[in-house]
């Protein structure tokens, strides 16, 4: 007996993601204490509302709370997020344009479950997040990666190359996992028009899937531009894990634009893939609680501190990288090969994500929702790290 050869070259691949969730956090050279960055797993703790929320509920049982809600999701918590959508993009929502789900990564299977026949072409853009290529291999569908520019902005020209007769869609996440990067409304806008144009040169609608994971983590006084304002072909994937701080609880949902073509039939395919995906509904608990949460956010201050205080010191040091708009990853260049780089600073007990995992090489990502300490302690081995690299370079 075996197992899937597919699964088999995953686990390959990635073993290092198990090692992630599973804690495995090997220490440095000389037993040096462990700085670990390669997870969003927010230190930051929950706003205060949520737990008021969460022990309201907790104390007020009422008949099958416990139990199934509907297959897409309880209908007040549903028109509660529809009211908030309609407020904040000027179009009518409504409980029918909402399907809740187990987290932003329900979200985007079940969108790709619905969408995908075998063999249609699914458009990433890299940087991308690392588990994009495994959610659309699910699906039967194929991942096209399109290039951004050296500064992580959109080149038009890559995604107008990767654009078939067999493209079905492609997503957008902004900020970006993991550059921090916010895409600009004009650039945006551009991808809304080479869809349209390729959609009546192909004579089919391509969809845009929106991951809006990080549109409550922005810095500086950055705005997102409203995606739904832009294309009306798009499927929006929202979650509650980073502005709430409870990527464990898996709670998010799907939007619908309403005035997208045949959206009961896509609403309806969501909802099956909810079914048959094994969601069958997203937890129950959770969608009470964040049905009285809409707006409500960590302190953002809070990161921004973070963010600040690790580039100011990476700046400082000589390393080279765009501060992050949003979310919460830093992405510098590194100076020499990524995977030889992060195994140099696993020596000195720090532990970060080579930028090839995320399909652009010669670059790390730095998760900094980690407690303040744990950045003042990391400081020094990302200096003396880069100024060994940088030494040896100019060595040559």
């Amino acid at each position: 007996m075996s197992i899937s050869i597919k699964v088999k070259e995953g686990i390959a691949a990635s073993s290092w993601v198990v090692n992630i969730f599973e804690g495995n956090s090997q220490s440095g050279s000389g037993g040096k204490e462990v700085c670990d960055f390669r997870l969003g797993n927010p230190k930051i703790e929950p706003p205060l509302e949520f737990a008021e929320e969460l022990k309201k509920v907790a104390n007020n049982p009422f008949p099958e709370m416990h139990g199934y809600s509907a297959l897409a999701g309880h209908v007040q918590t549903r028109e509660a997020i529809a009211k908030t959508l309609s407020n904040e993009r000027g179009l009518n929502f409504t409980a029918q344009h909402v399907i809740m789900t187990a987290g932003g990564a329900g979200a985007l299977n079940i969108i790709l479950k619905a969408i995908l026949n075998p063999g249609d072409e699914v458009i990433v853009l890299s940087p991308l997040y690392l588990e994009y290529p495994y959610y659309i291999d699910n699906h039967g569908g194929v991942c096209c990666v399109a290039e951004t520019n050296a500064d992580f902005t959109l080149n038009i020209d890559t995604i107008a190359a990767k654009i078939t007769s067999r493209t079905k869609a492609i997503i957008i996440n902004s900020p970006n996992n993991p550059t921090g990067t916010i895409y600009s409304e004009e650039s945006l806008k551009s991808v809304a028009r080479l869809l349209a144009e390729r959609n009546r040169q192909f004579g089919k609608d391509i969809f845009l899937i929106y991951d809006a994971a990080y549109q409550d983590i922005v810095y500086d006084g950055s705005k997102i531009p409203d995606i739904f304002s832009i294309y009306s072909n798009t499927i929006f994937a929202a979650s509650y894990s980073k502005p709430l701080s409870i990527p464990g609880e898996r709670i998010g949902y799907a939007a619908v634009h309403p005035a997208m073509k045949n959206f009961e039939e896509v609403t309806e395919a969501l909802i099956f893939a909810n079914r048959v995906l094994g969601y069958l509904s997203a937890p129950v608990l959770m969608q009470h609680v964040v049905s009285r949460l809409q707006g409500v956010c960590v302190k953002r201050a809070e990161y921004q501190e973070r963010r600040d205080m690790f580039c100011d010191a990476l700046e400082d040091f000589g390393y080279s990288f765009i501060r992050p708009k949003g979310a919460y990853y830093i992405f510098p260049e590194t100076p020499g090969d990524d995977l030889v780089f992060i195994q140099e600073l696993a020596k000195e007990g720090i532990l970060v994500l080579p930028g090839k995992s995320f399909g652009r090489s010669g670059y790390i990502r730095i998760a900094f929702c980690v407690k303040k300490e744990t950045i003042k302690k990391s400081l020094p081995g990302f200096k003396k790290v880069n100024d060994f690299f940088k030494r040896n370079a100019n060595a040559k």
